[in-house]
């Protein structure tokens, strides 16, 4: 008699065919991918009353609907928990329509079988119990910190991890009934805990598993909240490079409304001139869609002094050597700028004809080695944090990845993280302040995508 199909099984075929494909299973599980290897359509909506939607149209096209006001972390559940419905239970048939509605909430079998295939998908057993002989306490139990951190390194919501420990396999000491674990876990903040998390651990393979399971979302300057960030990023952009200016934001706020009648743009004082240059460049760089080239790095710092009334030295290499205030290494010498720019400019264009390919922290990893050599060249006189800063920008856009900007709280550790390259060629510190100051975006752009509510 043939089994019954359970959904830890048929997560477990799926585990088999990514282990079968890649020769590894990577984590966070990406069921992104696994939708699009199926040549599944995904879009994000605005749904009320659905966590995700799976349709397949009479032309044998089949689109995935998610909630893209959710948490990141059940974005991705629910990326699952739909792939499960398209291996299982949708009718592909041509001709026809068939569509499923996955409500919040639901309680359905067909429901619950994908709920649970996606918490079996997204977090083996094999790799708990692995992850539980590693953290568990001298008791012999998971206690609620290292929850939090195989929750981020599994890429699932806190409450996810927590019921799989407890009632799986049993591993979260003390009351586990369902109204005494809930009450535990409020009390414990993990909402709080996992921001704690982000933002002072340096461990590298955690932050690149949070960064890989992100869903991303681009700055629109047309909002509030985009035109927040641009102000904050050019006020701290502005401090990062000693321009400490109580009028900074008034000049923003005028530029923002008033746009190129700004009274601002007719002044002679250097500090308000750099601001407005470096809002010039930035706006660019957020908003574009040329073809750009690390080549056009002359064009972005000739934004960048565009206010500037005397502009013989912008756009233009140096034409002398230099020295890098805060750096530990000297830059290249000026007769070899133009030559190492080129070579930069065609060994970047080159590595992004894979840009599909390659995981976010691929990617990201890859971005840092490029900007760092940027640096290093130390094309122009003045003004190369900027443009360095905007290219670093540039290049996460492609990826559609959302900017970063360097506050006060995260200076240190950016100087700090160069001057690792620098003396010890690591650039892994500087990989995790990059992918921490995304984050960092995130949050300040789509909170909810942080905001974890504990519900029975």
């Amino acid at each position: 008699m043939e089994q019954e199909m359970t959904p830890e099984k048929l997560a477990n075929s799926v585990l088999d065919e990514i282990k079968s494909r890649q020769g590894v299973i990577k984590f966070p599980i990406d069921p992104f991918e696994l939708l699009k290897n199926k040549e599944i359509i995904i879009s994000f909506s605005n749904f009320e009353k659905l966590e995700g939607i799976i349709l397949n149209d009479r032309d044998n096209v089949t689109i995935v609907g998610i909630n893209k006001n959710r948490p990141w972390t059940r974005q991705r559940f629910t990326a699952a928990h739909e792939y499960c419905h398209y291996i299982k239970d949708l009718n592909k048939a041509e001709n026809e329509v068939n569509r499923i509605d996955c409500l919040k909430g639901a309680k359905s079998k067909i429901e619950q079988f994908a709920d649970r295939f996606a918490s079996c998908l997204l977090m083996p057993s094999f790799k708990i119990l692995e992850l539980c002989d590693k953290y568990k306490n001298e008791r012999g139990f998971i206690d609620f910190e290292n929850v939090t951190y195989m929750a981020e390194f599994f890429g699932v919501s806190f409450k996810s991890c927590i019921n799989r420990l407890a009632y799986d396999f049993k591993m979260i000491e003390g009351d586990i009934t369902p109204n005494a674990l809930k009450q535990r876990v409020r009390k414990y903040k993990p909402e709080v805990k996992r921001k704690e998390l982000i933002n002072k651990n340096n461990d590298f393979l955690l932050i690149g598993n949070a960064i890989d399971s992100l869903s991303y979302c681009m700055v629109d300057l047309s909002t509030n909240t985009g035109a927040k960030f641009l102000n904050n990023y050019i006020y701290y952009d502005n401090k990062l490079e000693g321009v400490d200016e109580d009028k900074v934001p008034y000049i923003l706020a005028d530029l923002t409304y008033n746009k190129q009648k700004s009274e601002f743009l007719r002044s002679q004082d250097e500090k308000v001139i750099m601001t407005l240059g470096n809002y010039k460049l930035q706006e660019y760089i957020l908003t574009t869609d040329d073809m750009i080239s690390i080549l056009d790095c002359k064009k972005m710092h000739k934004m960048l002094y565009a206010y500037v009334p005397f502009q013989e030295f912008a756009g233009n290499y140096r034409d002398n050597d230099a020295i890098i205030l805060n750096g530990t290494i000297q830059p290249s010498s000026y007769i070899t700028i133009e030559a190492d720019i080129k070579t930069l400019s065609e060994e970047f264009d080159f590595f992004i004809k894979d840009i599909n390919n390659l995981k976010m922290s691929e990617y990201i990893e890859r971005v840092v080695y490029f900007i760092y050599r940027f640096i290093k060249i130390h094309p122009f006189s003045d003004g190369n944090g900027r443009v360095s800063r905007a290219l670093l920008n540039w290049m996460l856009k492609l990826k559609r990845i959302p900017p970063i900007y360097v506050d006060d709280k995260s200076r240190d550790e950016y100087y700090n993280s160069l001057s690792k390259i620098d003396i010890e060629g690591d650039y892994i510190p500087f990989i995790i302040f990059v992918e921490k100051r995304i984050i960092n975006t995130l949050t300040e752009l789509h909170d909810y995508l942080f905001t974890e509510n504990w519900e029975g």
